[in-house]
C-alpha cells in the first residue's frame, strides 16, 4: 500500500486506526489524576464548596493530543518507509559491482544477489555498460559489458572459500 512517497511494509496494521474511537471513548472515561493535598482543616472546608471535576470533561486538546499520538503510535507499527526504493544510480558512467561471495556471506547470499540484480536492472535502464567482479575469484577481470553478461555472471556465482596465495619457499 502506497501513499504519495510513503510505503507500509505491514499495511494491515493500519486497520488498527478504526479503533481511534473505541480508545476516544476510554480517554474520555478515565478519571483525572488524584491531586494531593495536605491536610489542614480550613482547606478541607474550603474544598467543600468546590465542585466536583467529572472525567467527561477533559480538555478537548489533551483528548486531541492523546488521539494525535495513538495514530502516531499505529503508523508507527505499520512501518513506513519514506522514498521507496527507485533507480538508484545517480551518474551516467558505467556500474561497478564489487561483491563478495566468500563463505562468510552464504548466510545472506540470496539478498545480496537481489540486491545486485536490481542495480543491474537499473543499469540496464539506463543503457549503462556494467562491470561485475567477485573477491573469491582468482581473476578480476572487471571489463565492462553489457547488463545481461551481468546478470548471467551474476546468477553463476556462489558462495565459495577464498584460495590462499601462498608462496612456496625456494628449495636450496
Amino acid at each position: 500500500m502506497s501513499f504519495l512517497p510513503f510505503v507500509f511494509a505491514n499495511p494491515l496494521m493500519l486497520a488498527a486506526l478504526v479503533a481511534l474511537p473505541a480508545i476516544w471513548w476510554l480517554l474520555r472515561m478515565t478519571p483525572p489524576k488524584p491531586v494531593t493535598e495536605v491536610f489542614p482543616p480550613l482547606r478541607i472546608l474550603a474544598s467543600v464548596l468546590k465542585r466536583e471535576e467529572t472525567p467527561s470533561k477533559s480538555p478537548w486538546w489533551l483528548t486531541l493530543l492523546r488521539m494525535l499520538m495513538a495514530a502516531a503510535i499505529i503508523f508507527a507499527i505499520a512501518d513506513p518507509v519514506f522514498n521507496p526504493r527507485s533507480n538508484t544510480l545517480a551518474g551516467n558512467g558505467p556500474l561497478a559491482l564489487v561483491i563478495d561471495n566468500s563463505w562468510a556471506t552464504s548466510t545472506d547470499w540470496q539478498r545480496r544477489v537481489e540486491t545486485a540484480d536490481a542495480l543491474i536492472s537499473d543499469a540496464e535502464e539506463k543503457d549503462l555498460p556494467v562491470a561485475i567482479v567477485f573477491t573469491a575469484d582468482q581473476d578480476h577481470n572487471a571489463v565492462p559489458g553489457s547488463a545481461l553478461t551481468a546478470r548471467n555472471r551474476l546468477a553463476a556465482a556462489a558462495p565459495q572459500p577464498l584460495q590462499p596465495d601462498r608462496v612456496q619457499p625456494s628449495k636450496r
